[in-house]
């Protein structure tokens, strides 16, 4: 492989700006921004540093071509023309993933199986057979993303999404993403100085990321990544991933500031708190009203994801939501002096909360569109 590459990091619509600021902060200015990806170049160990450190990322590929897809039949010969040989042996799976589409290659899985065709034909003529296929955890995982007649050949140096920390050992209901909970944080300007709570804290999401942030603990620092199964990936490339992994866990900081987390149900307090020891961190739980939080002592940040459904927030419909989001309003405007960060999940919240955010920002929690608000309490 060249010493340096094209790379591209994915990342959820509305996040794109965070995810660029982050690998600017890893010295890796990016060149390029578009919807849900921001792309920038560097070497396979820039590559296995940015999945080390990216906080809001989802992947970090490394594209290998770009070939005419105008259809089933011309995928596939792109794809049987590439040198196969080069990412894959008859000792190591492989899974295709499909994003995108194109005209006649409309239907992702349809698209995989002509990909899986193409990429198994190849290898059976020049190396005699072919690879297994296996979806749940192959050692090469293909990406290909089709537009406009062409498609995007990538290699997923992960190997599979990086909102996975490897830490979450119980769900709670409206579980957020990792990824989602750290553009919360940084879509708040949140800092290593000042205290946080979040006080609708369910599985914990919000609060583990915040003490990881805070710590300056690199968010994927013990899991074993995907290029490390390539049958390219040698001796120094393990070398450098392991003094990589050495200086991440040599810049954790000891001396953060408090975290706190409640909720008012006590099963999720303790899934949280679950969630919190498998992550490594100090998190100071409680279970707790929303609705009678007390201030941070100093005046610190305030992040949570509200409930959105009516089963939630103190109440079976509408009406009691809307009751819920007013009570949560009067009480976290008495906060003088801090940062609240909410992502609102109904379009009854804002107007009910009582409050003018400073800013906000379109998000998706998986499907469902969210609105990260932003308020300053003087």
């Amino acid at each position: 492989m060249p010493a340096h590459h094209r790379l591209v990091a994915t990342a959820a619509a509305g996040t794109e700006d965070l995810l660029a600021g982050e690998l600017s902060a890893l010295g890796l200015p990016p060149i390029h921004r578009s919807r849900g990806a921001v792309e920038f170049q560097g070497s396979l160990q820039d590559a296995l540093r940015a999945c080390l450190s990216l906080r809001t990322a989802m992947r970090v590929l490394l594209p290998i071509a770009r070939v005419p897809a105008a259809g089933p039949d011309s995928l596939y010969a792109s794809l049987r023309a590439l040198p196969w040989q080069d990412h894959l042996d008859l000792r190591r799976t492989f899974a295709i993933e499909v994003a995108g589409r194109t005209e006649g290659l409309d239907h992702s899985l349809f698209a995989a199986q002509k990909a899986k065709d193409a990429i198994a034909d190849a290898l059976r003529e020049r190396l005699g057979a072919r690879p297994d296929v296996d979806v749940r955890d192959p050692d090469v995982r293909i990406v290909l993303h089709l537009w406009r007649g062409q498609a995007d050949v990538s290699l997923d140096v992960a190997g599979e999404s990086l909102h996975r920390r490897g830490w979450r050992a119980r769900t709670h209901r409206a579980s957020l993403r990792e990824t989602l909970a750290a553009a919360v944080l940084l879509g708040s300007g949140f800092t290593a100085d000042r205290p946080f709570i979040d006080p609708m804290c369910g599985a914990g999401t919000i609060a583990i990321e915040a003490a990881l942030l805070a710590a300056g603990r690199a968010p994927n620092v013990f899991r074993r990544f995907g290029a490390e199964r390539w049958p390219a990936f040698g001796e120094a490339d393990r070398r450098a991933l392991a003094t990589l992994r050495e200086e991440a866990r040599a810049r954790v900081r000891r001396d953060g500031p408090p975290i706190f987390a409640s909720d008012r149900d006590p099963e999720a307090v303790e899934a949280a708190r679950q969630n919190a020891r498998r992550a490594g961190v100090e998190i100071r739980f409680s279970v707790a009203d929303a609705r009678l939080l007390a201030p941070l002592d100093p005046p610190g940040l305030v992040a949570s994801n509200p409930p959105y459904g009516g089963h939630e927030g103190g109440g079976g419909g509408l009406k009691q939501l809307k009751s819920f989001y007013h009570a949560l309003g009067a009480r976290l405007r008495q906060l003088s002096g801090h940062t609240l960060a909410l992502l609102a999940g109904s379009p009854a919240f804002e107007s009910a909360f009582g409050l003018r955010p400073v800013s906000r920002r379109a998000l998706f929690n998986g499907p469902l569109p969210v609105t990260l608000l932003v308020y300053r309490i003087p």
